[in-house]
């Protein structure tokens, strides 16, 4: 694989950033070093979020998976969780894919554990995980960071 493809859209949705005439995603080469830690950063705390996204109050909580594409590659893409159960997660599509033919916002899917790359919990203007957007925003000067990442681990 080349290529991930992460979705920015949602992330960027009401936050006051304008990014009229960008791409509503972010390419990043598959192998970058600082993507794949954080990718291995959220797997290795999704305990967290199971635990809470549901207890703790909260203005909103997402997973993020990495979905093949026709083209080999991966996009990685929003889902709402609806039920967590063992190793599967049925979740609600929360943005537009750019490459997934088939899948739209609002359409449910059941996912694997391993498929997680990312989960966010939002309180506020704090954020619980949300690694990878850290990483996207570190990269993106133009991008202003979007929340307080919360050190909870």
């Amino acid at each position: 694989m080349k290529h991930i493809y992460l979705c920015v859209v949602l992330l960027l949705t009401g936050c006051g950033v304008d990014r009229t005439g960008e791409p509503p995603f972010v390419v990043v080469e598959s192998s970058d070093p600082e993507m794949v830690a954080a990718i291995e950063r959220a797997r290795s705390t999704f305990d967290f979020f199971t635990e809470n996204y549901k207890t703790m109050e909260n203005d909103g909580y997402s997973v993020k998976f990495g979905l093949k594409t026709p083209d080999d590659d991966l996009e990685y893409i929003w889902f709402n969780p609806i039920e967590i159960s063992g190793n599967e997660i049925k979740a609600a599509c929360a943005n537009e894919p750019v490459n997934l033919p088939g899948l739209k916002p609002g359409d449910v899917r059941t996912l694997k554990r391993s498929e997680v790359a990312d989960w966010m919990i939002v309180v506020g203007k704090k954020c619980y995980g949300g690694f990878t957007i850290q990483v996207i925003t570190a990269k993106d000067p133009a991008v202003p960071p979007l929340f307080e990442f919360v050190d909870f681990e």
